[in-house]
């Protein structure tokens, strides 16, 4: 095979390769949103372990969470400390009872530091801010762009129940998620809704439309 030959044999390699690479990352994409809009709403209990970038567990949590879509969410934590993070569907707020404080931030803006947001909307527009794999019920998202989070898998069966998620930050920190007691009942509307307690302090990050 002449110099020239091999070029072009390489080419048609590599050509080949990238046309794979794009098939597979849109079905896994599609198959991720079809899995996804197969439940609407859900509840379940979560335990959740965190590890260092060593491999070594530096904490554990348990506690609820409600999903109903497009974009409202109640992510309770009752262990070790209680925490309250709930989406009204515009704005997100995180409540800490033990510090008195909460937080809130428009939901749009905060994707980025919680990924776990894009399981309330599954919006294609979401998704293609995304490398996607799929291996199994087990589908990997990478970031495009570089921040904070280095990975998202989530782990949906076919018939869209969702077994749990793993968040894999850009300095190797893990905070993986497993999910139980699974339950396709539409939750009750008031978990989706947040008031601020009177004696607490807000920190408002909401900037003016």
């Amino acid at each position: 095979m002449t110099r020239f030959a091999a070029v072009r044999h390489l080419l048609a390699v590599i050509s080949l390769l990238v046309v794979v690479s794009a098939q597979a990352q849109t079905e896994a994409q599609q198959h991720l949103i079809e899995r996804l809009n197969k439940v609407d709403a859900f509840s379940a209990q979560f335990e959740q372990k965190v590890q260092s970038p060593e491999g070594d567990e530096i904490h554990q949590a348990k506690g609820t969470l409600a999903i109903q879509r497009p974009n409202l969410f109640n992510w309770t934590t009752t262990s070790p400390d209680e925490t309250i993070m709930i989406s009204d569907g515009e704005t997100l707020w995180y409540y800490s009872p033990f510090v008195e404080q909460v937080t809130a931030m428009w939901l749009e803006e905060a994707t980025a530091q919680t990924p776990f947001v894009l399981l309330t909307r599954n919006q294609p527009s979401d998704w293609q801010d995304y490398q996607i794999t799929q291996e199994g019920n087990t589908f990997t998202l990478t970031p495009k762009t570089t921040g904070t989070i280095g990975q998202f898998d989530v782990t949906v069966k076919p018939d869209g129940t969702l077994t749990g998620f793993r968040v894999v930050e850009q300095d190797g920190q893990q905070s993986q998620f497993a999910l139980s007691q699974f339950s396709r009942q539409t939750p009750d509307a008031d978990l989706f809704s947040f008031t601020p307690p009177e004696s607490v302090m807000v920190d408002d990050q909401r900037q003016s439309r």
